[in-house]
C-alpha cells in the first residue's frame, strides 16, 4: 500500500474483520432503529401542531424549537452523562437511539407538517363526506398523497441521520467512526482508517438513496396501493 492509496486486499481484509462487521450492524441498527422512533415522533409532532389546541400546539413547537437548535453533540452527552449525575443511568447504545430520535424527529416534524399542508383541503373535505373520520381522512388519505412531496426531504434526514449517527461514538458506542479512530491510533494509518469510515458512510447514504428511489417508483407506478381505494368504491356503490 502506498501512503495515499488503499488496495482491495487491504480495505477487504480490514472490513471483514469481526469487529469491524459488528460495527457496520451497530451503525446500521442504531440509525435504522432511530429513523423508525424519529418517523413515529415526527407525525406525532406535526399532528400536534395542526391541531386547534393552543396548549398542545405550543408543545409541539417547543419541542420543535429546542431540539433543532441545540448540538447533537450535547444532547447525546446530556443522556449519557447529565442523567447520571440525578441516579439515571442508561446504556450508551440506548442514549444514541434516544438522541439521533430526539433531534432528527424535529426537522421530520416540520417536513411532515408542510407535506400535510401542501395536500388541498378539499381532500379532508371530501374524505369527510364520504363516511370517515379525521383519523381515517389523514391516514388512508392525506399521508398517502403527502409521502410522495416529502419524499427527498425525508431521504435527506434519513441521509443526516446516517451520517450524525457516528456522534454516537463519543459517549462509547463502537460503531463505525469508532472502530476506524481506534485502528488509526493503534496502527498509526489515520489516511488508511479514514478512507475506509469515509467509503463505508458512503455506501451506506447510497442504499438509502436507492431505497427512497425504489418507493418514489413504487408509488409513482401505483404499485403501492392504499386501504382508502377500496374504501372508496365500497361507499359509492
Amino acid at each position: 500500500m502506498t501512503p495515499f492509496l488503499l488496495s482491495l486486499t487491504d480495505y477487504m481484509e480490514t472490513v471483514l474483520k469481526a469487529d469491524f462487521l459488528q460495527a457496520i450492524w451497530t451503525t446500521v441498527y442504531l440509525s435504522g432503529a432511530s429513523a423508525l422512533m424519529a418517523m413515529a415522533i415526527g407525525f406525532l409532532m406535526a399532528f400536534a401542531s395542526l391541531v386547534n389546541i393552543r396548549f398542545v400546539k405550543g408543545l409541539a413547537q417547543a419541542y420543535i424549537e429546542v431540539f433543532r437548535n441545540t448540538p447533537l453533540l450535547i444532547q447525546l452527552y446530556i443522556y449519557y452523562r447529565g442523567l447520571q449525575s440525578i441516579g439515571v443511568i442508561l446504556p450508551p447504545e440506548v442514549c444514541g437511539i434516544l438522541g439521533l430520535s430526539l433531534y432528527t424527529g424535529a426537522y421530520l416534524a416540520e417536513i411532515i407538517r408542510s407535506g400535510l399542508l401542501a395536500v388541498p383541503r378539499q381532500q379532508l373535505d371530501s374524505g369527510l363526506s364520504l363516511g370517515f373520520n379525521r383519523f381515517q381522512v389523514y391516514f388512508l388519505i392525506l399521508i398517502p398523497q403527502a409521502v410522495r412531496v416529502i419524499l427527498p426531504a425525508l431521504t435527506n434526514q434519513w441521509i443526516n441521520l446516517m451520517k450524525n449517527s457516528s456522534l454516537v461514538a463519543f459517549i462509547t458506542v463502537s460503531d463505525i467512526f469508532y472502530m476506524v479512530y481506534v485502528g488509526a491510533v493503534q496502527e498509526f494509518k489515520p489516511l488508511k482508517f479514514f478512507l475506509i469510515g469515509a467509503s463505508l458512510y458512503v455506501t451506506l447514504t447510497l442504499l438509502i438513496t436507492l431505497m427512497s428511489q425504489i418507493i418514489d417508483w413504487l408509488l409513482a407506478s401505483k404499485t403501492l396501493r392504499f386501504p382508502v381505494l377500496v374504501r372508496r368504491q365500497e361507499l359509492c356503490t
